[in-house]
């Protein structure tokens, strides 16, 4: 039997404490969000200077991205990996901040429902050549509704 294919677009997203989005990198549906951790990162980079860059101290994620090398990437450039291990995981759980990850989690998740049910266009947009305009205006709409 072989694989199934999975087609579509994952949105790989960084926000900041108020749930505006930092960096979006888009992905095809069938890769593991694990590998897009440095390509979200480092996009940050490229529109950040090094004071905005000092300011982040930590980075919560799902355990999609719990991995040793992610780990060890966040602590490499002094940030604080608040990610739960995976289940499979034989590392004990000494993360700094787990007390408020799930409260922490919420303001990207709440990017995520806001986008998709907010803008029902890019949860149902067919056309790859659209959908990466839609989520750019969507999180553009964002910022002006915070900023009002």
């Amino acid at each position: 039997m072989t694989g199934s294919r999975v087609t579509g677009t994952k949105l790989h997203v960084a926000v900041d404490g108020t749930g505006l989005p930092v960096s979006i990198v888009m992905s095809p549906a069938n890769i593991h969000d694990s590998t897009k951790f440095a390509d979200v990162m480092e996009s940050i980079l490229d529109f950040a200077d090094d004071s905005m860059m000092e300011q982040i101290v930590s980075v919560y994620a799902d355990r999609g991205y719990g991995s040793k090398p992610i780990r060890s990437y966040a602590r490499s450039r002094n940030i604080i990996p608040c990610i739960p291990f995976r289940k499979n995981s034989r590392t004990a759980d000494d993360d700094a901040g787990k007390d408020s990850y799930d409260r922490t989690r919420f303001v990207v998740e709440r990017f995520f429902a806001w986008l998709k049910n907010g803008f029902h266009r890019t949860r149902h947009e067919r056309n790859a050549g659209n959908y990466p305009w839609l989520v750019n205006i969507a999180s553009f709409l964002t910022y002006c509704r915070v900023l009002r």
